[in-house]
């Protein structure tokens, strides 16, 4: 365990998320009543967490700061362009998109990314429809002209697929 604790610190730069993996793999009776998914999705969240999330953050403030329209359902407004869509659903529009870890890696953020929106955006397959049209919120910062849509029944479907909790 303390040869563990030791290359986590190391190797990530981040002691308390190293202490947050050493507390993951050293309950072994919370992962004994995991399934092998939630089991590697946890493992995964611990190790890649924190890099994603720096990534995003200097993604997104890489961006220049300006007003930009953006729709998420029915509901269209102005909001700063340094922020991901999660953000702005959440702190903007008052609109509760379930997430988990903040870093693109669990799904459970997943949108779908309206028609004859910006084109530079990372989409996905749906595993429903097979149509490249779904997008991770937490880790997309928001652009001028975004259509998001989050009440589908496809979504409600894909969120109770990724649901670990």
């Amino acid at each position: 365990k303390k040869q563990l604790k030791s290359f986590v610190r190391v190797f990530f730069f981040c002691p308390q998320e190293a202490g947050n993996l050493c507390s993951l793999l050293q309950s072994s009776h919370a992962l004994a009543n995991m399934s092998s998914t939630e089991t590697a999705n946890k493992m995964k969240i611990a190790i890649m967490g924190p890099i994603r999330r720096a990534q995003i953050q200097k993604k997104v403030k890489s961006v220049p700061s300006r007003d930009v329209k953006v729709q998420i359902n029915n509901a269209t407004k102005m909001v700063n362009s340094q922020q991901t869509v999660l953000e702005a659903a959440i702190k903007n529009f008052g609109i509760r998109i379930p997430f988990n870890c903040r870093a693109g890696i669990c799904g459970a953020c997943e949108c779908i990314y309206g028609s004859g929106s910006p084109p530079n955006v990372q989409k996905f397959p749906c595993n429903i429809t097979g149509l490249n049209r779904k997008i991770r919120v937490c880790q997309e910062p928001v652009q001028d002209g975004m259509r998001i849509i989050t009440l589908d029944h496809e979504m409600d479907m894909m969120r109770q697929g990724t649901a670990d909790e």
